[in-house]
């Protein structure tokens, strides 16, 4: 048989983006046999008041929602939040470990892979730092399935090498096993790895085999079958395909089910067969019976154009189907940006409350000062009465404490002025963070709202699906990002907020933010210069200081002109370090000049945007400044733009 051309199905070839989410099946359970009923018994264990140790009763939790993942999607989101709640209240880092990783399986199955991204990541550094082997295992293939899916090989390889150094030395072949299969879905089209994709292939199925594992067996002879095809073997990959998708129904394995249809689907077209329309309709059936609906974007679209051509009634179900995908999805950004703010409200009501309870004690302590006062001037009426030469003596000593309580009333009244003065200025930036949120979500959130309710249309065409998809999913981006931008200004508002300046190489700092932004830099074809002394150092906050100069490395990058020089130059001053980013482009005009580090700007950045040169310049101006710093611009306002800003250098520095 003639060997045919296959697209990359191991990275986004597919119709549906399957293979990040195959790994979170397998996260915590190996045998899917009486899964049901293992459910339901630990459902009647966690009700039944038996389990008292709230360290058990978290593990218990996370156990369900782990379970429910292949069989209710909502189940595995509800247990895994009270999960993480108990784990947060009790400080039991395991339960919140293996909670991020039930949520981050959960926003997978729901196609929301930013979330699940970052519950991965918080679920990997919790492992780190418990030394849980096993745990960091399963975070580091998961992370690295996601960065190859979404085209990031280079950030994937070193994920997938780590796993499997780690993955290794464990003793649990169950969880060996998995990583293996996993490390085959990053490297089988990776000309210099495919030798070694294809013995961790076989090396995953041997453990299958031995633990008669039937769902990992039956997830390996989905790859076996792509190898087949590859050799050129299609038709026996084909009648592989079929019997797994028949065993996959007959077991209750939905997913995949769907995905043993998904890869008939590729096959077939690719073979120019005619039954490809059929394996999109087995999918959607799969989907629907496993709840994952979520993750059928593109075969509904599929489906639908195809019986619309045929008859508009028969593409009707079809359309209904992809407006409830984007009503489900617009509805857990929302949810997503409803926990942002619900946590911020906590902290200020918890700081709220702490210090009504300082006032209560101040008032408390003035209240028992007054009673030992009065109590003193009775016993000085009652001793005047009895003897003279007393008076003296206790009107000497009245007096003196007098001028004491005098004193400690002043310094009380002092602490409830400073704390009226705090409280002020809390009520100040809630209304300058109301007004933000005001001016920077209300217009963007209208607009997602009013093109959504173009999905309501029967008659969309699908470039024009296309086109308002990708208007919904860019606003929502935009807004998601600016939202972060704020939550990072807001913590260094809080009261709470303390500043701890450590050293750091300013090098190693500029090679770290410059390192995502190099295939912007590509595109645009940038001349790129780093001019940094080697062992210059700072003291500054970390997190704060690589906010600013990614900002200004991005604003750098998006502003210049196509093939135009940027450079970022440092140099010691005193006690001082300077730090300097210029780009080539159209430069800021000098009516905009004075205004770029304020919310509102005058001169052409008003009219084209709306608004200031941005929210993030401001933020970066304050975090400056609460480094003890300094930060200004320079243009001429046609050939280049220019940021500078001042940090103190470390003392090992200064001493040198």
């Amino acid at each position: 048989m003639t060997k045919i051309s296959l697209p990359r199905i191991f990275l986004n070839g597919s119709n549906i983006r399957l293979l990040p989410l195959l790994c979170c099946i397998f996260l915590f359970s190996n045998s899917a046999r009486g899964q049901q009923q293992l459910i339901r018994s630990l459902k009647s264990t966690l009700y039944s008041g038996q389990v008292k140790d709230s360290a058990q009763y978290t593990d218990l939790l996370n156990r369900i929602s782990a379970l429910s993942l292949v069989h209710q999607l909502d189940s595995t989101y509800i247990y895994a939040e009270r999960a993480k709640a108990l784990a947060l209240r009790t400080r039991y880092h395991k339960g919140l470990a293996d909670a991020y990783m039930n949520l981050g399986a959960s926003f997978s199955f729901q196609n929301n892979s930013k979330l699940a991204h970052r519950f991965y990541l918080e679920g990997l550094i919790r492992y780190r730092n418990l030394g849980d082997s096993a745990g960091i295992c399963q975070a580091l293939y998961c992370i690295g399935s996601y960065y190859h899916y979404e085209g990031k090989d280079e950030l994937a390889r070193p994920y997938m090498e780590e796993s499997m150094g780690v993955g290794s030395r464990l003793l649990k072949d169950s969880v060996w096993a998995v990583m293996l299969a996993n490390y085959y879905l990053v490297f089988a089209e990776d000309s210099l790895r495919q030798d070694s994709a294809r013995w961790a292939l076989q090396k995953a199925r041997d453990i299958a085999t031995r633990y008669h594992d039937d769902r990992i067996i039956t997830y390996t002879g989905l790859f076996l079958a792509h190898e087949e095809v590859k050799a050129g073997r299609l038709d026996r990959a084909m009648k592989s395909l079929q019997k797994l998708a028949r065993h996959s129904v007959e077991q209750g394995y939905a997913y995949l089910a769907l995905y043993a249809n998904a890869q008939m689907d590729i096959y077939s077209s690719f073979a120019g067969r005619g039954d490809s329309i059929t394996y999109k309709k087995d999918m959607l059936d799969a989907a629907i019976r496993g709840g994952y609906k979520k993750l059928m974007v593109r075969p509904v679209a599929s489906l639908y154009r195809y019986y619309k051509a045929v008859s508009p009634a028969l593409a009707s179900p079809y359309a209904d189907v992809l407006c409830e995908i984007a009503t489900h999805q617009e509805d857990l950004r929302t949810q997503g940006e409803q926990d942002y703010i619900e946590s911020f409200m906590q902290e200020q009501e918890l700081r709220a409350s702490r210090l009504n309870s300082e006032l209560k004690r101040q008032t408390a302590v003035s209240d028992k000062l007054e009673s030992r006062h009065q109590w003193m001037l009775i016993v000085f009426v009652v001793v005047c009465g009895l003897l003279a030469a007393g008076l003296t003596y206790i009107y000497f000593k009245s007096t003196k404490e007098s001028r004491m309580s005098a004193k400690r009333m002043k310094e009380v009244n002092r602490m409830m002025m400073e704390k009226n003065r705090q409280l002020q200025r809390h009520d100040d930036f809630k209304n300058k963070l109301l007004s933000i949120l005001a001016h920077d979500f209300r217009m963007p959130l209208s607009n997602m709202i009013s093109v959504a309710h173009l999905f309501q249309r029967k008659d969309i065409r699908p470039d024009e699906f296309r086109e308002i998809a990708n208007s919904i999913c860019s606003q929502a981006e935009e807004t998601l990002e600016l939202f972060e931008t704020v939550l990072s200004w807001i913590k260094t508002q809080l009261s709470g907020f303390v500043y701890k300046a450590q050293p750091y190489s300013l090098q190693a700092l500029w090679d770290e933010v410059k390192e995502p932004l190099m295939a912007d830099i590509r595109d645009k074809a940038l001349a790129m210069e780093l001019k940094i002394p080697e062992g210059l150092t700072v003291r500054a906050d970390r997190e704060m200081l690589q906010f600013v100069n990614r900002n200004l490395l991005h604003n750098a990058i998006k502003y210049s002109y196509r093939g135009s020089p940027v450079s970022i130059a440092a140099r010691r001053q005193g006690d001082r370090v300077v730090v300097t980013v210029t780009n080539g482009g159209s430069g800021i005009t000098e009516i905009d000049m004075p205004y770029i580090f304020t919310y509102r700007v005058p001169g052409v950045i008003t009219r084209e945007t709306g608004r200031g040169a941005g929210l993030a310049l401001i933020i970066c101006k304050d975090f400056i400044e609460k480094m003890d710093g300094t930060i200004t611009v320079a243009s001429d306002g046609e050939t280049y733009t220019s940021f500078e800003y001042t940090l103190l250098v470390d003392v090992d520095d200064q001493a040198a």
